[in-house]
């Protein structure tokens, strides 16, 4: 059977055409069936002859397929998406099989038969072939057929994640071939833009999730007030000097990405493919290679951006991002890219009932994740520079095994910037060592010290507990939302880089470069501040 399918609305599968086929016989030509819903398949059936098929992967919205017959007859597929793939297509399928063969035993179909190759419609009444006494009518048709296709699980020839800019959105795999602990893969997908306003000490940050193994998002509004909110109370007041968390969570979203010619598509992969995301009553983001614009209300709060001029995390490759090589591994449990460590940004933020209000310009950080489970016991710190001159990122955690009986080492990434220097340093790769890891989550602190071939780098950065927003929930299982983390944009973030010899030879290091981050973000894993809570009570 050729199957050709689609999730969310793209061409993963091609089971027995390659992408580029030439003129090739088969023995049962093509039948159509129709499904529940009004979904058509093209299925091998009468003997025909394609002369040409072309099979194209999607983007986001749809796909194409044409074959022409023998007969003359012309039928394009757009390959357009359902919500959820099921399995009673192939049980429908099966009766469709049985229903003709017993017609056909029965001298011929409900309205037409076949004969000399001509598609057999059986009692399918989409037009695509009328039977013997609608032949000359259908050769002087110039106008092509459209066809649906219903979603067929099927192993993909490849996730399809390699290819894809790190920053577009993937196509989720529903594979019954993957083990169900992998399927879906990826089953959750986030992006994160935050921004800083040196001049009013101002930040604000969305976090955009979409769990596909329940098709649910999740859209978290983050901020701290700027210098000017200054009021009576404590923290319930809304005031300078604390982190908020806001959510809105629905089903009512959708993506949808730009189209490009077949010039851009030949150096796919090399900048982002640009997507949009849009919820009714929450609001849109829109991704392009070089700007990004978001407005988001959540519970009154409204968070517009416009952001440009990336400070990409590789000057010379976009696509490259803090994993390093580890990006070519496909199935992982968390992946993890930064597009930007400094845009410039105009936004503004306001609430009319609370009687806030700030707007102005400032630098724009981006990232998302992708991938199966959140990683276990994490820590991310992220901070400009007031002139945007030097940026600091550093992220680690560990991976627990299925059980929780194992867990991997901690992994850490650490990125930073600044005039003179651009260094990055990854667990994953050769000669890379972190040492001296200092985590203390209810004391809202932590430090590592990266040491590689030519420098050294400490990092430590901290905030004052009552700073954190309320947790934020993610898709940390596959089915439930639960709290993930806490962030506070009022940290601080101290780095010193030493240059030496080979490694650190004692007696060579020389401290080249100081930077103290005011107003970073720094965040904990809910884990980590559930066991620091744990062994306070156990002191006590």
């Amino acid at each position: 059977m050729l199957t050709a399918h689609a999730h969310p609305s793209i061409l993963v599968s091609y089971r027995v055409l390659d992408r580029t086929c030439g003129s090739r016989s088969v023995e049962d030509g093509v039948r159509v069936m129709r499904f529940r819903g009004g979904r058509n398949l093209v299925q091998l059936g009468s003997t025909s002859t394609f002369k040409g098929v072309s099979l194209r992967s999607s983007r986001w919205g749809r796909s194409r397929v044409r074959a022409t017959a023998d007969s003359g007859g012309v039928a394009e597929s757009d390959l357009t998406s359902t919500s959820d793939v099921r399995k009673e297509v192939f049980e429908v399928a099966a009766e469709n099989i049985l229903k003709e063969d017993v017609l056909k035993q029965n001298g011929g179909s409900e309205n037409g038969s076949s004969d000399n190759g001509s598609i057999d419609n059986g009692s399918i009444d989409n037009g695509v072939s009328k039977g013997a006494e609608g032949k000359e009518k259908d050769k002087k048709k110039s106008k092509e057929q459209e066809v649906d296709w219903e979603n067929v699980p099927t192993m993909p020839d490849e996730l399809d994640l390699k290819q894809r800019h790190p920053l577009d959105p993937h196509k989720p795999n529903f594979s019954e071939v993957l083990p169900e602990p992998l399927r879906p893969y990826p089953s959750f997908e986030g992006w994160f833009v935050r921004i800083w306003d040196p001049q009013q000490n101002f930040s604000a940050a969305v976090i955009l999730a979409t769990n596909y193994a329940t098709d649910e998002s999740q859209v978290t509004l983050l901020f701290a007030p700027g210098k000017e909110v200054k009021r009576e109370g404590g923290r319930d007041s809304v005031q300078y000097g604390y982190t908020y968390a806001l959510a809105a969570k629905t089903k009512d979203a959708k993506f949808t990405t730009k189209e490009h010619d077949e010039e851009w598509d030949d150096n796919r992969g090399e900048e982002p493919e640009g997507f949009e995301w849009e919820a009714n009553g929450i609001g849109r983001i829109s991704v392009t290679p070089h700007v990004t614009d978001l407005d988001f209300t959540v519970e009154g709060y409204r968070f517009k951006a416009h952001l440009t001029k990336e400070l990409l995390w590789d000057a010379h490759k976009s696509e490259k991002g803090p994993e390093g090589w580890a990006r070519f591994v496909t199935i992982i449990p968390t992946h993890w890219y930064v597009y930007s460590l400094g845009s410039s940004v105009e936004y503004s933020f306001s609430n009319p009932e609370e009687k806030i209000h700030s707007e102005g310009s400032g630098f724009g950080h981006v990232e998302k994740n992708w991938g199966q489970t959140f990683p276990a016991g994490h820590v991310w710190t992220q901070a400009f520079s007031a002139d945007n001159t030097a940026q600091v990122c550093c992220s680690g955690a560990y991976f627990k095994t299925p059980g929780e009986k194992l867990s991997t080492p901690y992994i850490f990434v650490l990125g930073y910037r600044s005039p003179k220097l651009q260094l990055d340093f990854r667990t994953n790769d050769l000669g890379i060592v972190f040492k001296d890891i200092n985590l203390a989550a209810r004391e809202s602190r932590f430090s590592v010290t990266a040491v590689g071939p030519s420098h050294t780098v400490e990092i430590m950065a901290y905030a004052p507990y009552e700073t954190f927003s309320d947790p934020v929930l993610a898709p940390v299982t596959k089915t439930d939302w639960e709290p993930a983390c806490r962030e506070s944009y009022v940290a601080t973030a101290e780095v010193k880089v030493y240059e030496h010899l080979a490694w650190g030879i004692p007696g060579t290091e020389k401290l080249v470069e100081t930077q103290k981050f005011e107003f970073a973000a720094l965040e904990f894993g809910e884990d980590l501040l559930k066991e620091g809570s744990e062994d306070e009570g156990n002191q006590n």
